[in-house]
């Protein structure tokens, strides 16, 4: 093989990043009569991080969705931008010396200066997910859909335009109201979104294989748009934090991410949504991929035993629904995920990620990717692949 010091891999594109939206941003632009329902996020007279939502200081509950206590959601909030920060910081300190999502560095609420950082950090080109707002499609009915257009308008509008195409913005969709997710994904196409993205949980208790969600698949097939399948373990929906009762933030983090993804394709997998819609390209995020042979091994000896009686609409083996209609992310200075998905997984079904800036995101990402590909002796051809080809498949560059 080649040695990986030969390959000039001097940019990687980033199939996973993430923005922090303003605190102020729905407070300021959601339609008047919505504004007293606004989410927002702001510091005291005292410096004390306050959250708000539907007219709630949520530091006013109790309990939040009969699991977590409001102090620790505040506290988890401030791992969003903490990348490089002493964990300490976000938990060990008194309120006002807290590191929060208001404590995000410039570059993840301003674009040109994202745009700089990226490229001052090896990253030519980069996928952008929300973090607030990976909850947003769960909002109530009332005030989703407006949430999920003015989150959309300002990530493309504001964040993304003077880009040159190099910050690619992903929309979101209010899931609790599917016609105003397909009016959304009509919307975000005329305004030239490429994909849109769900969170890995049944909404309010329906299953994402439900006939209900039908339209939506269609219309994300009918207008070309890719799906993004994006992780967000916490306590509000069903899922692995709030069925097992996971305790805080660590346990979610660690066992949520995966175990949500895989709930969710073999939901839709089993429930025939890729055998309807076998041309939606669909991106597993943020999920890891080193489970992904054994496990769509099992659900195949699962489907071949049961799936005459119990899934008759799953028609296509999981692997082959993969090969045709999907990619994955993986962290690309993680090298045993790396591996496992290399031996098993096509390499330009991959593509790499940062999670930047959220506190698992690594800053030296391309010296992490550099060394990885030389410790497992890749070859120059897959190096590439992993860095940018698989992401130029799924979003060529204007």
């Amino acid at each position: 093989m080649a040695d990986v010091s030969e390959v000039a891999i001097d940019t990687l594109s980033d199939a996973d990043g993430h923005i922090i939206e303003p605190g102020d941003l729905w407070v300021e632009r959601l339609p008047t009569e919505l504004r007293p329902l606004a989410p927002r996020f702001y510091r005291d007279a005292q410096g004390v991080f306050h959250q708000e939502i539907y007219g709630i200081d949520i530091a006013s509950l109790e309990v939040m969705y009969g699991a977590i206590r409001p102090r620790d959601m505040l506290e988890n909030m401030g791992l969003a931008c903490a990348m490089g920060v002493d964990l300490d910081r976000v938990f060990g300190v008194e309120e006002a010396d807290r590191h929060t999502i208001l404590d995000a560095p410039r570059w993840t609420i301003d674009g040109n200066a994202r745009l700089e950082f990226n490229l001052d950090h090896g990253v030519g080109r980069a996928v952008l997910y929300p973090t607030f707002m990976l909850a947003g499609g769960s909002f109530l009915p009332n005030l989703a859909p407006a949430a999920c257009r003015v989150y959309n308008d300002w990530i493309l509008d504001d964040y993304c335009a003077a880009s040159g195409g190099r910050l690619i913005p992903v929309a979101a969709l209010p899931m609790t109201d599917v016609a105003a997710a397909v009016d959304e994904v009509r919307r975000v196409t005329e305004r030239g979104f490429p994909a849109v993205f769900v969170r890995t949980n049944p909404i309010n208790g329906l299953r994402y294989s439900e006939r209900a969600f039908d339209p939506l698949w269609q219309a994300i097939v009918d207008t070309g748009l890719k799906l993004g399948l994006h992780p967000l373990p916490m306590w509000d929906q069903d899922g692995t934090s709030k069925g097992y009762g996971l305790r805080d933030i660590m346990a979610a983090s660690c066992l949520g991410f995966p175990m949500d993804m895989m709930y969710t394709l073999y939901d839709m997998m089993a429930g025939g949504v890729f055998d309807r819609f076998p041309t939606m390209p669909t991106m597993i995020l943020e999920a890891g991929a080193g489970w992904i042979p054994s496990m769509f091994e099992r659900f195949e000896e699962h489907r071949e035993m049961f799936g005459r009686l119990k899934a008759p609409e799953w028609k296509t083996p999981p692997m082959e629904i993969f090969e045709r209609q999907m990619m994955v992310t993986v962290e690309a200075c993680e090298e045993t995920d790396i591996q496992v998905a290399l031996a098993f997984l096509p390499a330009d079904h991959v593509a790499v990620a940062s999670d930047w800036p959220h506190y698992d995101g690594t800053p030296d990402l391309l010296g992490g990717f550099r060394r990885v590909a030389a410790e497992l002796e890749l070859d120059e051809a897959t190096v590439r692949m992993l860095a940018t080809g698989t992401l130029e498949r799924w979003f060529p560059s204007r």
